[in-house]
């Protein structure tokens, strides 16, 4: 009787793991776009140009990211956005979108 029982509770245990497994891997490609508009955003506060902050950030990223710049006379603004899917294998099932967005005052002075 217990045999029955399980084999119709595993498939779910392990539907539920995989999707445990799922939302942490989401959450960390999530705090690495977060981490990489920083690092872009506090390049460009000190005055960096534009190639050398998109290249910093995409290289702190995960792959496949994509990273924007916006830039006012007092602030700079980095946006890093990628795709996480569900699962590590499978790219037929469908992936959430994920990001990070840094603002950061520009310092004063002259830029380096």
């Amino acid at each position: 009787m217990v045999t029955a029982e399980f084999v119709v509770v595993l498939p779910a245990i392990v539907l539920a793991m995989l999707m445990g497994l799922a939302a942490v891997s989401a959450m960390t490609m999530r705090m690495r776009c977060a981490d990489a508009a920083e690092v872009g955003a506090r390049l460009a506060a000190r005055g960096e140009t534009a190639d050398a902050v998109v290249a910093a950030a995409r290289r702190a990223a995960p792959a496949g990211a994509v990273v924007r710049l916006q830039t006012t006379s007092s602030t700079v603004q980095v946006t890093v956005t990628a795709r996480s899917s569900f699962l590590p294998v499978g790219s037929w099932l469908p992936s959430i979108g994920v990001g990070g967005r840094f603002i950061q005052d520009r310092e004063p002075g002259p830029p380096p």
